[in-house]
């Protein structure tokens, strides 16, 4: 399907390009690179997310193009990157999609479908983020000589392979990091932006979080809340308790660990990780969500400590 995404880009005029709502930096950093790669071939595009852009993802070069608004015309394609579901994407996009304002749509991600997402997939389950995807695409399309775009992939990288520590850092992923450099990309002003820009806010938050860390299955299962009463107390926004669920995880002897996120809305987030031998995926997907084998997430329509019991339910079988 590469060459079938390459000729729809050298094709179309318009391009709508996409990713899911709550972004993370593997989410903007693949919209913002193959947009303004798009946008080097002279073509109409526009960057869209549903959700304002996190706090530690401001510094992404060109981050100020994305909207928050959908546009209401009509566009040769639609590219959904990072993600395979219009709904996750938001309402309004699902809405647009089943109304043919995209005369086709195509999909580029490395997450495992169930099914068929776009009239043209590019998947790459292989590949360590999504951002690994459209590096290879912009390379066959001789977009790559930039150094926001290869600022933009690496953090796409650093994201999704948690500062290269997680397994799917491969021998390949050091490879494209050390291409990446040559093309321009600046480690520290990666890293210093996404882990050492944290309001104080941050860590009062996580202060009132680590007192509802509970241990469950016979030390195997770790989970922590945030709610709104604690959001409300330190003055945070939930976007600041990123990143949390790795806490518990790192506890000796714990397999999975889940961070429950009471939402502005009463619906309860789900972040859930695992280390070796849960695939954390097949969780989500039992409550409608999804992801990676050891980093996966949902959203439960539900009071937090229903979810709380469902999810120890869920996972005391697999455990």
């Amino acid at each position: 399907m590469q060459s079938k995404i390459i000729q729809a880009i050298k094709k179309g005029k318009t391009f709508l390009i996409v990713s899911h709502y709550h972004p993370d930096g593997d989410a903007l950093g693949s919209t913002l690179a193959l947009g303004l790669a798009l946008k080097k071939l002279k073509k109409n595009v526009v960057m869209y997310n549903r959700d304002a852009v996190p706090f530690n993802l401001q510094f992404l070069p060109q981050v100020q193009q994305l909207t928050t608004e959908l546009p209401k015309q009509k566009f040769d394609y639609a590219i959904m990157v990072d993600c395979a579901q219009p709904k996750r994407i938001s309402t309004e996009f699902a809405t647009a999609v089943a109304a043919g304002q995209f005369e086709k749509i195509l999909c580029i991600d490395h997450h495992l479908l169930d099914q068929k997402a776009g009239d043209i997939d590019w998947i790459d389950p292989k590949a360590a983020s999504t951002g690994c995807v459209i590096w290879n695409l912009l390379k066959k399309l001789k977009l790559h000589n930039s150094k926001e775009i290869a600022n933009l992939i690496y953090c796409t990288l650093t994201v999704d392979t948690g500062s290269f520590r997680y397994s799917n850092t491969t021998p390949g992923v050091f490879k494209l990091a050390a291409e990446l450099l040559e093309r321009g990309a600046d480690p520290w002003f990666v890293a210093m932006n996404l882990e050492e820009t944290n309001p104080v806010q941050r860590y009062q938050l996580l202060a009132l979080s680590l007192k509802s860390l509970q241990l469950l299955c016979d030390g195997q299962y770790a989970s922590m809340d945030v709610s709104q009463v604690m959001l409300k107390a330190v003055g945070a926004h939930d976007g600041l308790s990123d990143d949390f669920a790795n806490y518990p995880r790192s506890i000796a002897g714990v397999e999975v660990s889940a961070l429950f996120r009471e939402m502005d809305d009463g619906k309860i987030k789900v972040s859930l990780r695992s280390k070796l031998k849960v695939d954390v995926s097949r969780l989500a997907k039992q409550f409608g969500g999804g992801g990676h084998k050891h980093a996966a997430g949902c959203v439960m329509p539900m009071a937090l400590e229903e979810a709380k019991r469902r999810i120890k339910n869920a996972l005391a079988t697999v455990l």
